[in-house]
């Protein structure tokens, strides 16, 4: 008798074997000193123990061999999954990305676009094949992929026009080649992950036309035809469809192109469980391919063609359909993947050889994961396997569970399965979304019945319209505005929907394993459920990983009360947070605003999101310069603000007043903080404000900054803004040796205005203080003096540089100080 082991792996082997591919590029990612040989030696010994096996086989009559010949297939996947990553990221003696460490002034780069240009009213945004590297002295040949943004300097006094480009374009462009910066605060964005996934290993960043020389173009006659098509797709588009936020959906569901869609429309997505409807995915891979596929035969049968005929033509033109589609979306993860799994489930009706779907999906993975082995860790991945897992093991079994006669009719059983196929989907991505983005939407659940009918109308009845366009104008302008009809359904429904259920969810403010555990576990016991056996194994497993959860979250360290301070990375500024034990939310400073946008709205407002933080309790600003207060108009437009505290000093500038107008205008109180006031945050943290003083002669803005000495049972935390020397000394003749601190953030970024030796004397102690210097990258202002951090250095247990590592996270539970991790 077999095993269930045994059971499962001749059930869905391509799936087991995908499964060990994945496995072995996960150990590669992390085994960096594993080189290709190694990994290929693991195949050679995973194919040396198959034959082994055959022989043991062959000469016993009863042996472990079907066991070891099945170890033996997973260990040569695993060593070929090793050893395609290996090959993968293994660095070209031409790479680009050397070139762009040690760069430091413009350089220009030539080499071939490989998409579709990608336009907004602010910027283009395409991926650079580059061939060349001009130096100021020399030319190099150079291999590596570069994203481009052609975008005017925000201080440009009139938006200049760039060329227009396509795909395939030779291209000659001058600009700031960098290597992208990697996550750079605790519930960001890693955008150095997301385009080394991609293979993408530089960004490039151009502000002039002048600085694009078009070359001329590499484009074979397939680029010129789908060049071609796209533009006839946008034209139509525009010509067609009536309303811009109709036009902007449509070119992202016929196209790929989301470059219309605002962030507000993308965060109502995504609050509503909604967001795989506004990306390119499998649903409209199968609008766009299954439907032509089924009403191929009756057509073809007209013509009274043999069966196996019309089997052959209607499986090449979907293939080839699906094809074209996937080039025109721009080659997307979740199209190729959709189109892999639609092209093995026709070959596999055309050779009548059936095929189940969780061994589709795992081919599908196989050859997605052997061309780009790092996009195992893509997000958009990891969403696209799991909500196809989930429909196909999950769905059958909420199905069984519904009574037969809720599904007595064609329209009830449309909306059951809708249902359940939705409930299946949302569980089956709730592990990996609950992982990377710490929010599940509930909402999603009943919202989809109505959003993928209405995609799915909005989808067939643009393809009529661009087919239609120049052909037949009544036909095309009919079904443009039916288009643009459903899709105005489909924007009211996230609009609403996150106005009335963006509660709706689970939320998970950082991963934990055991939680996730029990959750996937969980899952599996519910698709396991015909097979009790199997069924009450993982029902164990799933209980066993929540109590770990239950009890780790008691006992273990997380459990005692901290006080979290997070010292944001915002560039050339300040912005920091404290979390209380009692759960309440103090921002002190806010950071910079430029032309394109307040840091705030990068590093804070993400990380408030990811900890489920809707309303902060108190803001200090410590004085009105605008790498302080520039973010704040931002925060009072999205969260909630209890009351602000300022240094009570008035300055004339745009920004101020526009802050001055927002606090009256939402009711928020504010007042100025003068030395001796008490801030009360909680009944363990108390904040004492020691300067600025009533009546101070100081003179400066920086010196009038609002300083806070916050404690936390025997644990002192000092924030003194910008200070210089006069309200250094200051506070040293008032408040002397009562100054120490455990955490002190630098004053002034680390100027050498500030940190005089005598401040820096009394405030810090080499045995326990941690001090946080907060500037950013770029040189530019001298910040922070390397004289003033060795004084630190002196009078420090450890000296944090957010320039360096990006933000810091220090957690005390009133006795103790340690730097916590959060990357």
């Amino acid at each position: 008798m077999r095993s269930d082991s045994s059971i499962q792996w001749s059930a869905y082997p391509a799936l087991c074997v995908a499964g060990a591919f994945a496995l072995g590029i996960v150990g590669a990612s992390r085994l960096v000193a594993a080189s290709f040989f190694l990994w290929l030696g693991g195949v050679g010994g995973g194919l040396a123990l198959f034959v082994g096996m055959q022989w043991w086989d062959r000469t016993r009559l009863v042996t472990l061999a079907p066991l070891g010949r099945t170890f033996a297939v997973m260990l040569v996947m695993c060593a070929a999954g090793g050893a395609r990553h290996a090959a993968y990221e293994a660095r070209s003696p031409r790479g680009l990305a050397p070139a762009a460490e040690k760069s430091r002034n413009a350089v220009s780069v030539q080499g071939a676009i490989t998409n579709a240009p990608q336009q907004t009213e602010e910027a283009t945004r395409f991926v650079l094949e580059t061939d060349t590297l001009f130096g100021p002295r020399d030319t190099a040949a150079v291999d590596g992929q570069v994203r481009a943004t052609l975008k005017p300097s925000p201080w440009a006094n009139a938006a200049p026009s760039f060329p227009k480009l396509h795909q395939g374009d030779m291209v000659r462009l001058h600009g700031s080649l960098r290597r992208p910066s990697g996550r750079r605060n605790p519930g960001g964005f890693d955008y150095s992950a997301y385009l080394s996934r991609r293979g993408i290993c530089c960004t490039l960043y151009v502000d002039a036309p002048d600085h694009v020389i078009v070359l001329g173009n590499r484009r074979g006659a397939l680029q010129d035809a789908l060049v071609s098509v796209r533009g006839h797709i946008r034209r139509q588009i525009a010509r067609y469809v009536p309303s811009g936020e109709g036009r902007a959906v449509l070119r992202a569901l016929l196209l790929g192109d989301r470059s219309r869609i605002t962030d507000a429309q993308r965060d109502r997505f995504a609050k509503t469980g909604l967001m795989h409807l506004l990306a390119v995915s499998g649903l409209h891979v199968f609008l766009v391919g299954m439907v032509l596929y089924t009403l191929l035969r009756p057509f073809l049968m007209r013509f009274r063609l043999r069966w196996r005929t019309v089997e052959v033509v209607r499986a090449v033109v979907t293939v080839f359909v699906l094809i074209i589609y996937m080039l025109l979306t721009g080659g997307r993860p979740s199209v190729v993947r959709a189109v892999v799994m639609a092209t093995l489930f026709i070959g596999g009706i055309f050779f009548q050889r059936s095929a189940h779907p969780l061994n589709t999906l795992g081919s599908a993975a196989l050859v997605l994961l052997a061309v780009r082995p790092p996009m195992l860790f893509d997000a958009g991945f990891q969403l696209s396997m799991a909500a196809v897992a989930g429909i196909v093991a999950l769905n059958p079994r909420f199905r069984e569970g519904v009574p037969e006669r809720y599904r007595n009719s064609a329209s009830l059983d449309w909306l059951v399965s809708t249902g359940t196929a939705s409930a299946a989907a949302i569980l089956g991505t709730a592990p990996v979304l609950l992982y990377h983005f710490g929010w599940v939407s509930a909402a999603g659940l009943f919202l989809n019945m109505i959003g993928i009918p209405c995609t799915g109308l909005a989808l067939t009845s643009a393809i009529v319209t661009v087919t239609m366009g120049g052909l037949w104008t009544a036909a095309a302008a009919s079904f443009g505005s039916a288009a643009d009809l459903f899709l105005q359904g489909l924007l009211a429904t996230s609009r609403y929907g996150a106005d009335w259920f963006s509660w709706a969810g689970i939320r998970m403010s950082t991963p934990d394993f055991w939680k996730l555990g029990a959750l996937g576990a969980g899952l599996v016991a519910i698709a396991q459920w015909p097979r009790p056996r199997l069924r009450w194994r993982w029902v164990i497993a799933s209980s066993l990983f929540l109590t770990v959860a239950v009890w780790g979250s008691v006992v273990g360290p997380g459990a005692r009360p901290t006080l979290d301070l997070v010292f944001f990375d915002v560039g050339q500024g300040d912005a920091a947070l404290l979390k209380t034990p009692s759960g309440r939310h103090v921002l002190v400073d806010t950071g910079p605003r430029s032309p394109s946008g307040a840091a705030a709205e990068f590093t804070v407002l993400p990380f408030l999101e990811q900890q489920g933080i809707q309303r902060l309790d108190l803001v200090v600003v410590s004085h009105s310069d605008q790498d302080h207060l520039g973010g704040v108009p931002t925060l009072l437009r999205e969260v909630q603000v209890g009351r602000l505290v300022h240094n009570g000093y008035p300055v004339d500038t745009e920004l101020y007043d526009e802050t001055r107008r927002l606090l009256d205008q939402e009711d928020i109180p504010h007042q100025a903080a003068r030395r001796g006031d008490t801030l009360r945050l909680g009944a363990s943290v108390r904040a004492r404000v020691l300067s600025p003083p009533a009546h101070d002669n100081f003179g400066g803005e920086n010196d009038a900054s609002v300083v806070l000495r916050v404690q936390y049972g025997r644990v002192d935390v000092l924030l003194p803004g910008d200070i210089e020397r006069l309200a250094e000394q200051d506070l040293v003749r008032t408040y002397g040796e009562n100054l120490g601190g455990h955490v002190v953030k630098v004053p002034h970024h680390g100027s050498e205005t500030s940190s005089h030796p005598e401040f820096v004397h009394l405030v810090g102690d080499p045995e326990r203080t941690h001090a946080v210097v907060s500037t950013g990258r770029s040189t530019q202002y001298d910040m922070p003096s390397e004289k003033v951090i060795r004084r630190w250095q002196e009078r420090s247990e450890q000296v944090h540089s957010i320039s360096k590592k990006g933000a810091v996270w220090i957690r005390t539970d009133g006795k103790e100080v340690w730097q916590a991790r959060w990357k």
